[in-house]
C-alpha cells in the first residue's frame, strides 16, 4: 500500500494519526503534478488528498473510507469502539466534523488562495464553522481523547481540523472560533500532548510554515 498525502492536508493527517496508533508504517508519496493535475485525476478520478493504492490496484479516495478500510485491515488497537452506544458517540463526532466544520474550511482555504484580498468572503466562511463548532462542543469530552477516554476515529478526524481552527484562522481573521468552546477548546489543549496525535501536529505546522510566506506574499500583493 502507499497513501497520497500532503503534510499540510487535515485529511491526510487524520490516516496518519491512525497509522500511528496502529504502529503501521506505509510509503507515503506526494499527489505526482499537484493533487489538481490531470496526472493524480488518473489515478483518482476525484483528485483529492489522502488517496490510498491497496496492492491490488484499487484506490481508494475520502479519508474517512481510508480510515474505516484502514483500521480493519490492520493490526493494532481499533479506533471504532465495539459497543453499540460508544460506536456511536465516536462516528457522531466524525460526523458533525465532516459535515459542518469540514466544508467550510475546504472553501476558506480555497479563497485564501485564490482570491487573499477578499476578506469579506473569508470572514463569511466564518459563521458556518462557528455553527458546527458549537455543535462538537455539546459532545467532545475535555480531555486529551474526544470520548470515552482513549483514542479513536473521533479524534483522527477532529485534532487536525482543530489546528486549522485554533492557529490558521486567527492569523489570517484576528478571530478565535474556539474562545466560547469550552469544552473543544480544553479538548484542544490537551490532545496537543496525546503521544499519536502530536508528532502529526508538528508535520502539519512544519508544512503549513512552508506556505506562510507565500501566503504573506500573496496577501501583501491583493492589498497593493
Amino acid at each position: 500500500m502507499r497513501l497520497f498525502n500532503l503534510d499540510a492536508s487535515p485529511f491526510a493527517a487524520r490516516v496518519r494519526i491512525l497509522l500511528r496508533v496502529k504502529g503501521t508504517s506505509i510509503e507515503m508519496v506526494a499527489p505526482p503534478g499537484g493533487a489538481s493535475s490531470a496526472e493524480f485525476r488518473a489515478i483518482t478520478p476525484l483528485g483529492k488528498v489522502p488517496a490510498l493504492a491497496l496492492d491490488d490496484g484499487r484506490v481508494l479516495p475520502e479519508s474517512e473510507v481510508i480510515c474505516t478500510y484502514l483500521d480493519g485491515a490492520l493490526p493494532g488497537p481499533p479506533l471504532w469502539p465495539a459497543e453499540p452506544a460508544e460506536r456511536a458517540d465516536v462516528a457522531l463526532i466524525t460526523r458533525l466534523v465532516d459535515l459542518y466544520v469540514a466544508p467550510g474550511m475546504i472553501v476558506f482555504f480555497k479563497l485564501l488562495f485564490t482570491d487573499p484580498g477578499n476578506r469579506a468572503a473569508l470572514a463569511a466562511m466564518l459563521p458556518e464553522m462557528a455553527r458546527g463548532l458549537k455543535y462538537l462542543d455539546l459532545y467532545v469530552a475535555p480531555d486529551s481523547h474526544a470520548a470515552h477516554r482513549r483514542i479513536s476515529q473521533a479524534d483522527c478526524a477532529l485534532a487536525p481540523m482543530l489546528l486549522y481552527v485554533a492557529e490558521v484562522l486567527p492569523m489570517v481573521t484576528g478571530d478565535s472560533l474556539l474562545e466560547k468552546r469550552p469544552n473543544l477548546l480544553a479538548y484542544w489543549q490537551a490532545v496537543q500532548a496525546e503521544p499519536h496525535i502530536a508528532p502529526v501536529l508538528a508535520e502539519m505546522r512544519a508544512a503549513l510554515n512552508k506556505y506562510g510566506k507565500m501566503l504573506q506574499a500573496m496577501q501583501q500583493s491583493a492589498q497593493q
